[in-house]
């Protein structure tokens, strides 16, 4: 479960780097717009247990192929969450 979290936190950072966003946001600065919904959260999950079943690849791999469509801050509030639920 760590290995996830960590691995999820690496590809948010990377990405803010990259989209120039700066790692901490201010409670004041979110928006409802910026959060991860909770359809998001299951079309994630979802997703990706679908696809791990259906494939050989990598389960890292197709995790970043289905994050590559959301935000670094939506990656790391998935992260949480799901290591919420699975704790």
């Amino acid at each position: 479960m760590s290995k996830l979290k960590k691995f999820l936190d690496k590809r948010s950072e990377g990405l803010a780097k990259k989209a120039g966003i700066k790692d901490a946001v201010s409670k004041d600065e979110i928006t409802e717009d910026d959060d991860l919904t909770d359809e998001e959260f299951w079309e994630i999950s979802n997703t990706y247990l679908r696809e791990r079943r259906n494939s050989e690849e990598d389960p890292v791999i197709i995790l970043q192929e289905i994050l590559r469509r959301y935000s670094p801050k939506k990656i790391k509030q998935f992260a949480k969450r799901f290591e919420e639920l699975n704790s």
